[in-house]
């Protein structure tokens, strides 16, 4: 993975147990598929005329996340469909230097307009931007 956002967890963001509440990751994923499109695509891109939405997501838990790690979550899109885009991520703290990897999964985007509310076939510039961007696709 070449694309990493930092994750600044707040307080707010623990359970009773003192970890990251464990729907607190998918807000994480959230931030840094942002962050992800607008490297991608630019700040000023139109979401309402090529959003997307997300069709399915998948999560797994390995470690726990504590109030004042260093974290981060490194994003790549893995597969293009016609209308879809595949994206695999993975949550790291580090400690001592030593990336140390506490979850990851997939989410699967539905290309969707919103202003005609309905899902179109990936833009062409956008395949060609994730294809330059991405080393492995």
């Amino acid at each position: 993975m070449k694309f990493f956002s930092p994750i600044d967890i707040r307080f707010r963001d623990l359970d009773a147990l003192a970890h990251v509440n464990n729907v607190v990751y998918l807000t994480y994923v959230e931030q840094a598929r942002v962050r992800y499109f607008d490297i991608i695509f630019g700040a000023r891109h139109n979401w309402d005329e090529w959003g997307v939405l997300l069709a399915r997501t998948e999560i797994n838990y390995i470690q726990p996340l504590l109030f004042k790690d260093d974290a981060k979550c490194g994003m790549r899109c893995t597969k293009i469909g016609s209308k879809s885009m595949e994206f695999e991520f993975k949550i790291f703290r580090t400690i001592d230097g030593q990336d140390i990897e506490v979850a990851n999964g997939i989410n699967v985007l539905v290309c969707f307009n919103h202003t005609d509310n309905k899902s179109i076939e990936v833009p062409e510039f956008w395949k060609n931007a994730v294809v330059d961007y991405e080393d492995h696709l």
